[in-house]
């Protein structure tokens, strides 16, 4: 049962909803002409006009009644924030229960790794962002670590894998997933149709064909009922990157073991192994030996189960990894990759990211949803694309990149890129045209050098992982990357 919600938690609620009814009318009046609440303050409150156009200076009454003008969504909108906000307040409250010291308890190793998930730094940012408070989605039974320690519930590992596609109403629609327990039995395996029209199957990672899931019986909501029933008191979910099944399945769930957050690369900054590496690593195993690759949702549970079996056997915990050697077919040096397109953007608009002499050299240009009779992204997902650009050879490539305009960054893995605007096109992003990022495929010969920057500035950092502080408590500029000067650094 979600725990009521307070006057204070309330009140915020209503704050919320009121600032977004302004910035609907901010955006079009003519359209939402409701909700103008200066306008309507000034019509039915007496208030000094500084206060008029801030919600958070008015009553909850007044609020509300601005509110019931909206309509019972909005009204009913409130009361899901309200019991969301509580709901956290209570789970924060829990989590500082749960991290006290019980004396004469004694974690199970297993129990261990969900406190190792809750203590990572992402922890907080991927799982308490799940939109449980919302319509459609399901909320299990939840007990901290320390409730089920103190029960001497022992803990209940149960793996778990999803497959998605995107459809016009969600981006990452559920279409399979499979549950797997420790002994390796398949507790749960189905196909499942997706609401609205599929833009995406992604069948080149999953296998799967549009007719397969269209003829599937189960619904989301069939696939929820099965999970909230395997997930009694004591029962972990364990996955890769587990949060994006969880939002797939539109389930809150804790506690749980994501083996993203348990293992890292060396001096990589926001990358982790893939199941794949980790598997091959510690497990000794394969995964996706078919003959086309895709993945298969019962191997993937089960990976991720059995490695999370096995760290939880290990004495100490898995000292960070090295990161795989860099490696490239060589055809790839005559692409230039792109990537934060808005979907829509015709291939032209892209070629104009060239200067003319290099736009001569294009032979083709690779990607998904570009063009106006691309299919836009559903509400809440991803609004842009990626392609690759292929000029005639390495040396042109090559040449091309080092025309642009712009100062040289590397990505996480020591790739040149550059920071473009888009010309041409009538989209825009606040105002502005919309910046693309254009990378080169090879790694920057400056790598290793901001690489040991990287390391360098983390060795002088506090042992809690914060940067140096002066003496006025502000921090160093030591936490800023060192400027170094790369190949192909063009400024004008």
């Amino acid at each position: 049962m979600a725990p009521t919600p307070s006057s204070v938690e309330e009140f915020a609620a209503l704050v919320r909803v009121v600032k977004d009814a302004q910035r609907r009318y901010t955006t079009d009046p003519e359209k939402h002409p409701a909700c103008d609440f200066k306008g309507w303050v000034k019509t039915t409150q007496k208030r000094p006009m500084c206060q008029w156009g801030d919600p958070s200076r008015h009553s909850s009454e007044t609020l509300k009644l601005f509110v019931s003008t909206l309509g019972s969504e909005r009204e009913a909108e409130v009361t899901t924030l309200a019991e969301a906000d509580a709901w956290r307040k209570k789970r924060d409250e829990w989590d500082v229960w749960s991290a006290e010291e019980v004396v004469g308890t004694k974690d199970d190793a297993r129990w261990a790794l969900v406190r190792r998930t809750r203590e990572h730094k992402s922890f907080k940012d991927w799982y308490y962002s799940l939109a449980s408070h919302t319509r459609g989605w399901r909320r299990t039974k939840y007990r901290p670590v320390r409730w089920c320690v103190e029960k001497g519930l022992q803990p209940r590992l149960l793996g778990i894998d999803c497959e998605m596609c995107e459809t016009d109403r969600d981006a990452r629609a559920l279409v399979g997933v499979s549950v797997v327990d420790e002994s390796g039995k398949v507790l749960l395996k189905t196909l499942v149709k997706p609401p609205g029209k599929i833009v995406d199957m992604k069948k080149e990672i999953t296998g799967l064909e549009e007719k397969d899931v269209l003829n599937a019986k189960k619904t989301l909501e069939d696939v929820q009922e099965a999970i909230v029933k395997l997930c009694k008191p004591g029962t972990v979910l364990v996955g890769h990157s587990l949060v994006y099944d969880l939002k797939a399945l539109k389930i809150d769930h804790q506690p749980v073991i994501d083996t993203a957050l348990l293992f890292r690369y060396s001096n990589v900054r926001k990358s982790t192994p893939s199941l794949a590496v980790l598997c091959e690593k510690f497990l000794d195993r394969k995964l996706r030996e078919n003959a086309a690759g895709f993945h298969d949702s019962v191997e993937d549970a089960k990976a991720a189960l059995d490695l999370a079996l096995w760290e939880s056997r290990q004495a100490t915990p898995t000292r960070e990894l090295d990161p795989p050697p860099f490696s490239l077919d060589p055809k790839e040096l005559s692409k230039l990759f792109i990537h934060r397109i808005p979907r829509g953007i015709e291939i032209d608009v892209i070629k104009g990211v060239f200067e003319e002499q290099d736009r001569a050299h294009i032979t083709k240009v690779e990607g998904s949803h570009l063009g106006a009779s691309s299919t836009l992204s559903p509400p809440g997902g991803k609004t842009t694309t990626t392609c690759y650009v292929t000029f005639t050879d390495e040396t042109h490539a090559t040449e091309a990149f080092n025309r642009l305009e712009g100062a040289v960054t590397l990505d996480i893995i020591g790739r040149s890129q550059k920071f473009r605007p888009l010309t041409g096109t009538s989209i825009e992003v606040n105002g502005k045209p919309p910046v693309v990022v254009v990378r080169q495929n090879s790694q920057n010969p400056a790598a290793p050098l901001v690489a040991a920057e990287d390391a360098k500035r983390a060795a002088e950092r506090a042992p809690e992982g914060e940067a140096p502080r002066n003496k006025k408590g502000k921090r160093t500029s030591a936490h800023k990357r060192a400027r170094v000067s790369l190949p192909g650094d063009a400024r004008r």
